[in-house]
């Protein structure tokens, strides 16, 4: 998360992934969808649309009537996108609006003249959103046996500091030249996984790659 928040100081975008990569499979199942469905949906006429998103920037603004209003540039994993803020939302919403969050916004989406415009009923912070998503589980591609016990020292770590948590199996996939192929074990019981786990588990030393299953 840090070496994404860095690449996108230094040459304003993600060059490595995309902060909600690790939130795409709980997402889908709350029926959150991508900038790109939207721009397809909004094809065939207006439309609620809840679409999550990293906050990239705000700039509030006073109305002839002085009510502020704002308009907020996010972006997921298609692409980027602005939403306009009125007032009564805006004041709901603004302890959620800080550059670098993860929101889910829910708002209506319209086409005009072949540009989509977004206005934002309401947000949410995004972990609260796929608290109760339900999880599936977790199979960890890794390359160096070291990184088992690195993973079960996060997934200790995990367990006191993340609160709800749903749980899922964990599934290893060994990869090592000594072997004679990929070798899957299961790790015998479910335990703690969220988008954070996981993402702290791709950041291990060791391990290839981190699929929801």
């Amino acid at each position: 998360a840090e070496r994404l928040g860095e690449e996108f100081k230094a040459v304003g975008f993600y060059l490595s992934g995309h902060p909600l990569d690790d939130y795409m499979a709980p997402l889908k199942r709350k029926q959150v969808i991508t900038l790109e469905e939207v721009e397809a949906r909004a094809q065939g006429g207006p439309f609620l649309a809840k679409m999550a998103g990293v906050i990239a920037g705000r700039q509030e603004r006073k109305s002839a009537r002085g009510n502020r209003f704002a308009f907020v540039q996010l972006s997921d994993v298609s692409g980027a996108y602005e939403v306009t803020v009125f007032s009564d939302t805006l004041e709901k919403a603004r302890e959620y609006l800080e550059v670098g969050a993860k929101v889910v916004v829910t708002c209506e989406a319209t086409m005009e003249s072949d540009q989509l415009k977004l206005l934002a009923r309401s947000f949410a912070p995004i972990d609260a959103v796929v608290a109760d998503a339900g999880q599936t589980g977790l199979k960890i591609f890794v390359e160096d046996q070291g990184a088992i016990s690195a993973v079960a020292e996060v997934l200790a770590n995990a367990a006191k500091a993340v609160q709800g948590a749903g749980k899922g199996p964990l599934h290893f996939c060994l990869m090592d030249p000594s072997l004679p192929g990929e070798v899957e074990l299961t790790a015998g019981r479910d335990f703690p996984i969220s988008p954070q786990i996981k993402g702290a588990i791709k950041s291990l030393s060791g391990v290839v790659e981190v699929q929801d299953i």
